[in-house]
């Protein structure tokens, strides 16, 4: 698995902060709510498994709807809603934020494209497919609770 994260962070030019690691080492394969206080905002999040399949899976899945695929990272989706959930390492390397693209909003850099009439404006479209819900990752981490297991 190590070789694998490796890979990811090197293609990326990222490191994935520690408590994310130790996270998905622990509940990597359970899915999970997104709480809002007692409500509950999304549900069957499940992470993405950091396999070899990682940045292919989000070049075909995430990355013509991501404002930039370089440094804005999926690591997880809402299996109900299809919601993806993102490191942004724009602004602070050591300790990303967490973003979410809701999946019934966003737009695709080729659309977006093709209704701008600058690269400027096309960026800004595309920024509108994310908003930050979490300071970080522990933060975000706070808003989970593990779904119980149907057996």
């Amino acid at each position: 698995m190590n070789g694998n994260i490796d890979h990811i962070q090197a293609h990326y030019g990222i490191v994935f902060p520690q408590e994310y690691l130790d996270f998905i080492q622990l509940h990597g394969d359970a899915s999970f709510e997104l709480m809002q206080g007692t409500e509950v905002e999304d549900w069957e999040i499940r992470f993405h498994v950091l396999d070899d399949q990682f940045i292919a899976n989000n070049a075909a899945l995430v990355d013509e709807v991501n404002p930039d695929p370089r440094r804005v990272i999926p690591i997880a989706w809402s299996v109900s809603s299809g919601n993806n959930y993102l490191l942004d390492y724009r602004e602070n390397e050591e300790t990303p934020s967490v973003l979410v693209m809701e999946h019934e909003l966003a737009m695709v850099r080729e659309d977006a494209e093709s209704e701008a009439e600058t690269d400027e404006e096309a960026q800004q479209l595309m920024e509108e497919n994310v908003k930050q819900l979490a300071a970080n990752f522990r933060s975000f981490a706070s808003l989970l609770q593990m779904r119980p297991s149907h057996i």
